[in-house]
C-alpha cells in the first residue's frame, strides 16, 4: 500500500496551543538522528511498551502501547489519538520536532524488526515549505491530515521553513489500515494532487554539475555533498534511491576509496539492513 492522505480533521486551536506548550517542557532524545544530513531532530515517546521515557527505540512485543509521562501531559493528543484510532493495536507513539533547514536521508524503516508496522502522521505544525517524499514522489503533508506513510519504502523529510515541523507519529502492529482506524478507510486512497509537488526534471547540465562536484569532494566536506543531494531530491524530479546512486557516482570519479566505501555502507544501513 502507498502512502496517502486518509482524512482532513478540525483540530481545536486552543487544546492544541495548551498541549504545544507543555511540549517545552519535554525531555527530548537523539534517536534516529543518525538519519538526519543536517539540521536537527527531537523526538520523545508518547506511548511505548513500558511507558518509561528512556525506552527511545521501535522493538517487537506483545501486547498494546501505554501512555509515557510526556503522553499524559498532552490530554488533547491523547484525545485525538484514541478517538482516530483503535489503540489496541498501538504499538509507539512519538512527539517529533524538526528544526528549520533540515533534512533527513532516504531510508527505509522497520528493517530491525520481524515484521513492519503500519505508521500514521498526524502534522500538528508545518507549512508548505516542508516536504516528505516516497521514493520519487515530493509532497506536503498539511497541518491537520492524517496520512498513513509506508515507511517500508524509500522515504525523506525536506525542511525549507523557518519554522519547526512538529509531528505526531503512531506506529501499529496490524494487518490492515482498516483494523487500525476507529472510521472508514479512504474509498482512494492517493496523494491528493494539490498536495504534489512539482518539480522539474534534472537535466544534464544539472547532473553533470552534480557530479562534478567529484574534484572537490573530500572527508571535509561529504556530509554537505551528501545533503545538497537530499536537497537536490526535493528540487527535481529525482528520486531517493538517486540520491545514493549520485553520491557514490561522486565518489568513484573523486578517486576515495574510503568516502565510496562510506557512501555504500551508508545506503546499505538506510536501505537494506542494520
Amino acid at each position: 500500500m502507498r502512502s496517502h492522505r486518509i482524512a482532513a480533521i478540525e483540530l481545536d486551536e486552543t487544546r492544541l496551543a495548551a498541549d504545544l506548550a507543555a511540549s517545552g517542557d519535554f525531555v527530548y532524545n537523539d534517536s534516529y538522528a543518525d538519519f538526519v544530513s543536517t539540521g536537527m531532530l527531537r523526538s520523545t515517546m508518547l506511548w511505548n511498551q513500558t511507558g518509561s521515557l528512556r525506552e527511545t527505540s521501535l522493538g517487537d512485543y506483545d501486547g498494546s502501547a501505554v501512555p509515557t509521562p510526556h503522553g499524559d501531559a498532552m490530554p488533547y493528543v491523547r484525545e485525538l489519538v484514541g478517538g482516530l484510532f483503535r489503540t489496541e493495536y498501538l504499538k509507539y507513539a512519538r512527539f517529533m520536532r524538526l528544526a528549520p533547514g533540515s533534512v533527513y536521508v532516504p531510508h527505509r524503516d522497520f528493517l530491525e524488526l520481524k515484521a513492519d508496522m503500519l505508521r500514521i502522521h498526524l502534522p500538528l505544525q508545518t507549512d508548505d515549505s516542508v516536504f516528505a517524499s516516497e521514493e520519487s514522489t515530493v509532497f506536503r503533508m498539511r497541518r491537520g491530515e492524517l496520512w498513513f506513510l509506508d515507511a517500508s519504502r524509500t522515504h525523506s523529510v525536506g525542511s525549507f521553513s523557518d519554522h519547526d515541523r512538529v509531528h505526531v507519529i503512531c506506529d501499529f502492529s496490524a494487518e490492515s489500515l482498516s483494523d487500525v482506524l476507529a472510521f472508514g478507510t479512504p474509498e482512494e486512497p492517493a496523494i491528493p494532487v494539490g498536495n504534489v509537488a512539482d518539480r522539474p526534471p534534472l537535466d544534464e547540465r544539472g547532473r553533470s554539475a552534480l557530479l562534478g562536484l567529484a574534484g572537490v569532494l573530500d572527508a571535509r566536506n561529504y556530509q554537505e555533498i551528501q545533503t545538497l543531494l537530499i536537497k537536490q531530491h526535493f528540487l527535481s524530479d529525482i528520486s531517493g534511491d538517486d540520491v545514493f546512486t549520485l553520491l557514490k557516482e561522486i565518489a568513484a570519479a573523486s578517486g576515495s576509496s574510503e568516502l565510496l566505501t562510506r557512501a555504500t555502507a551508508h545506503e546499505e544501513y538506510c536501505m537494506v539492513r542494520r
